[in-house]
């Protein structure tokens, strides 16, 4: 068995043995201590008596002025083990007679014991009835006193070596009866952390508190036994399954990397496309521009030369020459908007009547209007204008035409015959304007509504109507937004936050 440098044996040991060792020590300690003051006590005792003694045999002689007689009594002490002198003072403190050490002085008047560790002295007056004749001063040692503590001192210490000598016996043993189990669980424990063998058991059976421990790890290495086994069987059955999850996987990522593939060409294409529609765009731009000074170029040839022209006819060629400008205004935009998109674009800002923007623009799509069936309503806070009103914006008037232009052409378009366009305008603040119409925008749009080419069952539609809407609007700083249901129609809100920072 491995030895452990802090075992629970030694603890034992040790806490037994130093226990024992303290109360002996303790006991034999007090046991001397109390025999020390009572040996001095005793010596104390007899010293006294006897300076008691000699005090009356000395009297007569004091009495009498006999130093010889007091010396010859004193010469007594030499019996006594203890005394080492003693000194007779007259009543006014003279040496009178003394024997062995005597003192040159008296210390004091008054009867007292004064002791230290290895002497004492006794003081006793000297009487003949209530005549103070004088003093005795007794000097002596505890020169037994020594020898009787070196002599138990050895008996005690004889007695310690018994004592712990039978402790260290008995608690050898009870060590082992303590430790012996702990031991085994010990040594178990260890084999079983090194070797993962949980079918070990600790073969020990008591109903003590170790017993209790025992049993317990038993049944906790029964448990883990058993979960152990279940984590195996579980972690095949996980490997199994990650086997076939890895297969499946480097399938899909197989399938995904070919559509990768696809889709980069997808987007290539695209791209393409889009870089051929943009350059067959620019070329139409050139083109049609070409072709509009001849059709803006006539009709101002028509006005001003002297040809006499009818009312009708005169109206018919400025009608031309304002459609002319206004195909040339939108050539001129889609190179604005691709300015928009790159946030490039410089507003040219001024003051812009609303109320007459709207009114000229339904006279612009009067026809248009005409061919559909459908009828337009111009509303200023809820009231129908009668196009003497003013409410003044801040803004690009060509930019604002063109986008109210598309949100009204777009709300017309889907209108069936005898529906009512509704221009709802709010002088605010904000400044706002709702197109409204009665019919609700496919489903499938409606995510993408401002999206760029986004259209559906136009046959001519470019799907940039609403996008172009939607560039102007942020460049105005202003927000749009549409909402759409089945029971309410559609409504396209444009909403003038702050008219400062469009200018």
């Amino acid at each position: 068995m491995k030895k452990y440098r802090n075992s629970i044996g030694r603890k034992v040991g040790l806490a037994i043995l130093g226990t024992t060792i303290v109360a002996v020590v303790l006991s034999m300690s007090l046991n001397i201590a109390s025999f020390f003051h009572s040996f001095r006590q005793a010596t104390l005792q007899k010293a006294a008596s006897l300076t008691q003694v000699l005090g009356t045999s000395v009297a007569p002689a004091l009495d009498f002025n006999d130093p010889d007689s007091a010396t010859e009594a004193l010469q007594s002490l030499a019996l006594v083990n203890n005394s080492v002198g003693a000194t007779i003072f007259t009543a006014d403190g003279q040496v009178f007679a003394g024997f062995g050490k005597q003192a040159d002085e008296l210390p004091t008047r008054d009867t007292s014991t004064i002791e230290e560790f290895n002497n004492y002295r006794i003081i006793q007056e000297i009487r003949s009835g209530d005549e103070l004749l004088g003093y005795i001063l007794l000097d002596g040692c505890y020169s037994d006193q020594l020898d009787w503590f070196f002599q138990n001192l050895a008996t005690s210490g004889l007695i310690l070596f018994s004592v712990l000598t039978f402790c260290f016996l008995t608690t050898n043993y009870i060590r082992k009866k303590l430790t012996s189990p702990i031991g085994q669980l010990t040594a178990t424990v260890r084999d079983i952390s090194n070797s993962k063998d949980y079918t070990r058991r600790v073969s020990y059976r008591s109903d003590d508190e170790i017993g209790y421990l025992v049993t317990e790890f038993n049944s906790m290495l029964g448990k883990i036994e058993k979960r152990d086994n279940w984590l195996n069987n579980h972690r095949e059955m996980l490997e199994n399954i990650v086997a076939q999850r890895t297969k499946q996987l480097r399938s899909k990522q197989a399938e995904l990397e070919k559509k990768n593939k696809l889709l980069v060409q997808q987007i290539h294409e695209r791209r393409t496309a889009e870089m051929i529609r943009d350059e067959v765009e620019r070329i139409n731009r050139h083109d049609l521009k070409s072709s509009l000074n001849l059709v803006i170029g006539y009709p101002e040839l028509i006005l001003n030369s002297d040809e006499e022209l009818t009312p009708n006819q005169r109206k018919y060629v400025k009608r031309i020459a304002s459609a002319g400008y206004r195909m040339l205004d939108m050539i001129q935009f889609h190179l604005d908007m691709f300015k928009m998109e790159q946030g490039i674009y410089r507003l040219k800002t001024m003051r812009i009547d609303l109320i007459d923007l709207m009114t000229s623009l339904e006279e612009e799509m009067a026809l248009l209007l005409n061919q559909s069936g459908v009828k337009l309503s111009i509303m200023l806070d809820g009231k129908e204008i009668e196009g003497m009103e003013e409410l003044h914006l801040t803004g690009e008037g060509m930019l604002l035409r063109t986008m109210f232009r598309n949100l009204i052409k777009n709300a017309v378009e889907a209108s069936n015959e005898e529906d009512t366009v509704t221009i709802a305008i709010k002088s605010g603040p904000p400044v706002s304007v709702t197109v409204k119409n009665t019919l609700a925008v496919p489903e499938e749009v409606r995510e993408r509504f401002f999206d760029k080419y986004v259209t559906l069952g136009k046959e001519d539609g470019t799907g940039l109507g609403t996008y172009s809407a939607k560039l102007i609007a942020e460049t105005h700083k202003a927000e749009i937004s549409m909402h759409t249901a089945e029971t309410s129609g559609t409504e396209v809100t444009t909403s003038f936050v702050d008219e400062s920072s469009a200018a």
